[in-house]
């Protein structure tokens, strides 16, 4: 909640795809977004795609960022691309303004702390790297396993599956409590995405031929061993500083530059790094890649990750997975081109920032639907509001649920109505992101 006001403030400083994509997101949960810019073609931009004001101005000049809102804003966010005027901004917005929270996109990891997160710099209430960001995300997939239609989840084995009603469906036609009650299998159905309009159903919803419905149910995932990485960069230098070096023992690191390789050979010794083109022909054979649990393509060619993890397929790899960095429209593609995931760091960095939006007792979240729907893990804190209530007495009819409990002593259960919610259980809740701000106002 604002200082000022109902609606929560937020200032972004930058308006490129990150920043439009995030204001988006915002004022879509009922939040006041103001943009900030120095490029006017990129002010006019953002104003005619994100129903929010743009200013344009710099975000070191005092007046400039006076003028975009900062005396009275909750919390500003800086996403250009340079480091150093994200950290200035922030600092300004915090000191200058007393923003309550400020975070700052940086790619230089000597500006912050290993995990990405610093109370010390400058201020600066969050740091956000979006390679480690997309490297993290990528890590537990792996650590979960790798199935296409299938989002997990941090602290619970539960997930949701994406499924498509066809005609004859044992879905088809009839309510979400009839499903319930003739299917004997223990699961929810989450949301469902009717002709583009996504929503929460109630028990009384029919199920249509031709939606798409995420459905929540227990899954035991095999996670991957043997994997290959093609590229060095940035992603897949913290990606495998992540693992175990008994687990990097399984690991190849495909790479054409040879300077790259010799560097990445001795940081990390336990790795099998190859100086090779990917697109060779025979490497495939040369290398007996097809043996792989998984391929990732981590290149700073979206095109060639694309075409990589697509190719790869048809040798025998078991799952492959793209990263996407500038050209978001390949996540749609990749449904027909057999790959099983496609990572955007855009989409990816997007989720961090709203995570730190909504509150510290948030864990991982995903956007569902173009992001109509989302899915986020929540640890109830002793002030909690929800605390020793009954579910069915939580008023979230037609604004969403929680699908799922992770008790404190790790048993994990799909909730009914009579369940009564206890300090430090982590509820997994699926919401339609209008009602975020009513959502988070119920729970803190």
């Amino acid at each position: 909640m604002g200082r000022d006001s109902q609606k929560m403030k937020v200032v972004i400083l930058g308006a490129g795809r990150r920043g439009i994509r995030l204001a988006r997101h915002l004022v879509e949960e009922n939040k006041d977004v103001i943009i900030i810019d120095e490029d006017v073609d990129d002010v006019n931009n953002a104003m005619s795609r994100v129903d929010c004001l743009a200013v344009t101005g710099s975000g070191t000049n005092l007046d400039d960022m006076r003028e975009a809102g900062l005396a009275d804003a909750d919390a500003f966010i800086a996403l250009t691309g340079s480091d150093e005027t994200n950290l200035v901004s922030c600092g300004i917005a915090a000191s200058e303004f007393k923003v309550p929270l400020t975070i700052a996109s940086i790619r230089n990891l000597s500006y912050g702390g290993s995990n990405g997160v610093t109370h010390s710099l400058m201020g600066i209430t969050y740091i956000v790297n979006p390679s480690e960001e997309a490297a993290s995300h990528i890590y537990q997939d792996i650590e979960r396993g790798i199935y296409s239609d299938i989002i997990s989840f941090d602290t619970t084995s539960l997930v949701l599956y994406n499924v498509y009603v066809e005609k004859d469906s044992q879905y088809a036609n009839r309510s979400v409590r009839k499903i319930r009650q003739e299917i004997k299998a223990n699961f929810i159905i989450a949301a469902l995405n009717r002709n583009g309009e996504a929503m929460v159903p109630s028990g009384d919803t029919l199920v249509m031929p031709g939606d798409r419905s995420e459905h929540f149910f227990h899954l035991m995932l095999q996670k991957p061993r043997k994997i290959a990485i093609v590229g060095a960069g940035e992603v897949t230098d913290f990606l495998i500083r992540k693992f175990t070096p008994a687990q990097q023992r399984n690991l190849i690191l495909i790479e054409k530059n040879k300077d790259t390789c010799e560097a990445m050979a001795t940081k990390y010794p336990n790795v099998l790094v190859l100086n090779a083109d990917v697109t060779s022909e025979g490497i495939v054979e040369e290398e007996n890649l097809s043996s792989r649990d998984l391929i990732l393509c981590l290149t700073d060619s979206d095109e060639l990750n694309i075409i990589t993890a697509s190719y790869a397929k048809h040798f025998g790899i078991k799952n492959s997975m793209a990263l996407v960095t500038r050209n978001p429209n390949y996540i749609r593609m990749a449904s027909h081109m057999d790959i099983d995931s496609v990572i955007s760091t855009q989409d990816v960095t997007v989720d961090s920032l709203k995570k730190f939006l909504h509150g510290r007792n948030i864990a991982s979240m995903h956007s569902l639907f173009d992001g109509q729907i989302e899915a986020f893990e929540y640890e109830v804190p002793k002030t909690g509001r929800i605390v020793g209530k009954a579910l069915k007495d939580i008023n979230m009819r037609g604004k969403g649920i929680i699908a799922g409990v992770t008790k404190q002593n790790g048993t994990t259960t799909i909730p009914g109505g009579l369940y009564v919610v206890q300090t430090g259980d982590k509820l997994v809740l699926v919401i339609e992101r209008r009602y975020a701000q009513t959502i988070q106002e119920l729970l803190d």
